[in-house]
């Protein structure tokens, strides 16, 4: 990625924390901690790129733009730290913890395309990069739903949400672990990026494990009662969102339950990334 790409995602993937909870972005705070291979044109490209996501990212009734931070040198490697500030609803934040049995869960748009972006960049796969331009840039340029989250959250739909940036599973599992429930989700309702669908057949590659386990999408994952799916559906159809409702939440004794079309349990190797492995 290069420098503006890299600038872009730190901030996109703060406004996309605040968007899983129901708020919208303000003020953020930059440390920045240079490494000795890095030069002047490089900082410029980064906090350009950051200015582009402010400019391009933040609806219009925010604003987001830097607070402060600190600048120092490092004899390691560059670090960029960013931390944002949000404003939550006036019903206040929406949490991890609110998801109910009988709840229903449903997913904004399509997970899988950045997680397929990185194989082709690292060489893992036999294509092109070139050809997948869309897919590229869902990596290198992700657009959280800032809106969706902050309006999602002022009409009070949510009862738990978190945004896909680890792997649509194991997002959902922090969900499950908080609220102490179970889920099963119907992998048959979830939507498939139409450059992923054409990447798969071109490689051979397996489809479902970028669905379920590829991170970096930051698509809304949304934990709803029945009862508000309505509102939900109401807001898609007024803002033009794409809604896909994927399982529902179960009790704890269930566990996470990931489901064929036929209605069979699937097994999966790898439910998403793992931060701190290997460390």
């Amino acid at each position: 990625s290069a420098p503006a790409d890299i600038g872009w995602k730190a901030i996109a993937a703060c406004m996309s924390d605040i968007a899983a909870m129901g708020g919208g972005p303000g003020a953020f705070f930059l440390n920045l901690s240079l490494g000795t291979n890095v030069d002047e044109s490089y900082v410029d490209e980064l906090l350009g790129g950051m200015k582009q996501a402010c400019d391009d990212l933040t609806p219009d009734s925010f604003e987001v733009a830097a607070g402060g931070g600190d600048v120092t040198s490092s004899p390691g490697p560059t670090v960029i730290t960013v931390t944002m500030l949000g404003e939550a609803s006036p019903a206040g934040p929406v949490t991890r913890s609110g998801a109910l049995p009988g709840d229903r869960i449903a997913l904004l748009g399509a997970t899988g395309p950045a997680a397929a972006a990185v194989e082709l960049l690292s060489g893992a796969l036999e294509a092109n990069p070139d050809d997948y331009p869309t897919l590229i840039s869902q990596h290198r340029r992700p657009r959280p739903r800032v809106k969706e989250g902050a309006l999602l959250g002022l009409y009070g739909v949510p009862s738990a949400m978190i945004d896909v940036s680890d792997g649509l599973l194991q997002d959902l599992g922090h969900i499950l672990k908080r609220s102490g429930v179970g889920a099963s989700v119907e992998t048959h309702n979830l939507p498939r990026h139409p450059d992923l669908v054409r990447l798969s057949e071109a490689t051979g590659e397996e489809l479902l494990p970028w669905l379920v386990s590829g991170g970096d999408d930051y698509e809304l994952l949304i934990v709803t009662p029945p009862a508000r799916m309505t509102k939900l559906w109401d807001l898609a159809r007024r803002h033009d969102w794409d809604v896909f409702d994927i399982g529902e939440i179960r009790g704890p004794e269930e566990g996470m339950r990931v489901l064929a079309a036929d209605g069979t349990p699937l097994e999966l190797a790898s439910h998403g990334y793992r931060h701190f492995e290997g460390t």
